[in-house]
């Protein structure tokens, strides 16, 4: 399940809870989409603290979706994951490593705020034109 997040319009910010259904990925996508178009760059926080599975086909449209993007990974600013999972917090180090034009980092549950608050520091986003 997905909740999209009272955020900046610059901000994409999710929490994700129990198992992330393909119809939840692709609302995430329009979300993050309709964020794209209005600005250059955005940040996006990912609270997955509460994520439980991925159904078979989110697999498949997120792979999809991460090469249709290849070239534009720069236009994330930050990425803000929240989790208590150890192994998370690892993935996005190497993330870190595969887009060194993104800001990363990770938060424990009890910082969700704070992950916001991190991921909406960025210089204003002018809207694109």
């Amino acid at each position: 399940m997905i909740e999209i997040l009272a955020s900046p319009p610059n901000v994409a910010a999710y929490r994700f809870t129990d198992e992330l259904t393909g119809a939840d990925y692709d609302a995430c996508i329009a979300d993050l989409e309709s964020r794209l178009a209005r600005f250059e760059r955005i940040a996006v926080v990912s609270d997955i603290s509460d994520l439980h599975g991925l159904a078979l086909d989110v697999i498949g449209k997120d792979l999809r979706y991460a090469l249709s993007r290849r070239g534009e990974y720069d236009r994330f600013a930050r990425a803000a994951v929240v989790t208590d999972k150890r192994w998370l917090v690892t993935v996005t180090g190497l993330a870190d490593r595969v887009m060194p034009r993104t800001e990363m980092r990770t938060f424990a549950p009890e910082e969700r705020t704070v992950a916001l608050a991190w991921a909406a520091d960025l210089a204003p986003a002018p809207p694109m034109s």
